[in-house]
């Protein structure tokens, strides 16, 4: 890894939110492989539902969208950013060049947004899928080329640790907004799926929803919010799998959780906003901070209220590992002591 390359992962624990996190990563990645635009997606590692997504001049919102629904219903892509992948794989679509093509649909789709070539990275790492990375490049532009494939593949990992140190940046503990959990109901209004709109809402779910910072102030009396919504990948993960959804977002005041489910009785899809607290929060934090299995469980029985021996009987280890387990837990979540920890958790 060069140094301009640890420079730019440490920077990605200074931005605030996930668009200035986007912005670095674009223009660390555009050293090597120049682009017009992008769009960096992560997802809940436990989950694989999108959790932070940040793009600039890409692909509009109405056209994401189609892009999404159509490599989900279509399966043309060979690539998708939600199939677990074991190694990071590189996928370059162009309209007209040689190389891999899009069915007609969604070629068209590129056409229209006056794309030539999209290269799109599956950021896997260690056997986790932890998101995706779109580069652009316009009509009349030089195609993306195989060696610059090879040049956005052995960028993957370094990617994937600038998302981690971003999501590691966040407080380790439940969203301090002091709000009621905030309730939406989506639905398509017997439209297409790419055509969502909020069919009900509680007064709390603009604020939780202005916390993600996915959407424009107004998207709540919109019938187009933008594809960057959380909520929207959520719900579409319900609508195509007709079970319930859930993913953790960190944010600056700490971590949220959305789950989605299918209401009784019709289309509609009821999201749930709110803090991730305790056993909610844990799994996904787990892999952001880099927690190991054994670590995640000891803080497991930390939070049912068991006292240090009876962790050490239980997991089956000696005094002295778990309190070396210990100190690798507070030195990766930023805590002194177990009691602290308890407090951020279940705060």
């Amino acid at each position: 890894m060069s140094r301009g390359e640890c420079s730019s992962i440490r920077a990605a624990s200074d931005v605030g939110t996930a668009v200035e996190l986007g912005a670095v990563v674009s223009q660390w990645v555009g050293r090597v492989v120049p682009h017009e635009g992008y769009m960096l997606a992560a997802v809940d590692p436990v989950t694989g539902v999108g959790c932070f997504l940040a793009r600039e001049h890409g692909y509009s919102q109405a056209a994401a969208r189609r892009l999404i629904v159509g490599d989900r219903s279509d399966g043309d892509h060979p690539y998708p950013f939600d199939r677990r992948a074991r190694q990071s794989r590189v996928g370059v679509f162009n309209t007209d060049a040689p190389g891999l093509r899009r069915n007609e649909a969604m070629r068209d789709v590129m056409l229209d947004q006056g794309v030539g070539s999209e290269l799109r990275i599956a950021l896997a790492h260690a056997g986790t899928m932890w998101g995706g990375l779109v580069l652009l490049r316009p009509r009349g532009a030089r195609p993306f080329s195989a060696d610059e494939s090879v040049q956005a593949q052995r960028l993957a990992r370094d990617i994937v640790a600038a998302m981690r140190r971003y999501a590691a940046a966040a407080p380790p503990e439940p969203s301090g907004l002091a709000l009621p959990p905030g309730v939406l109901v989506i639905g398509t209004g017997g439209g297409a799926i790419a055509a969502e709109r909020v069919v009900a809402a509680t007064p709390s779910a603009r604020e939780w929803l202005d916390e993600l910072g996915t959407r424009p102030a107004d998207a709540l009396t919109t019938s187009d919010p933008p594809v960057e919504s959380i909520v929207w990948i959520l719900t579409q993960t319900v609508r195509t799998t007709d079970k319930p959804a859930m993913t953790r977002v960190p944010t600056k005041r700490g971590w949220i959780v959305l789950n989605a489910q299918p209401l009784t009785g019709g289309t509609d899809v009821a999201v749930t906003v709110q803090p991730a607290v305790g056993t909610d929060l844990l799994p996904a934090m787990a892999f952001w901070h880099g927690l190991t299995p054994k670590e995640r469980a000891v803080v497991e029985q930390v939070l049912e209220g068991l006292a240090a021996k009876q962790i050490a009987r239980r997991l089956e280890m000696s005094p002295h590992t778990l309190n070396d387990h210990f100190k690798s837990i507070y030195r990766k979540l930023g805590v002194s002591a177990r009691e602290e920890l308890i407090a951020r958790l279940l705060r």
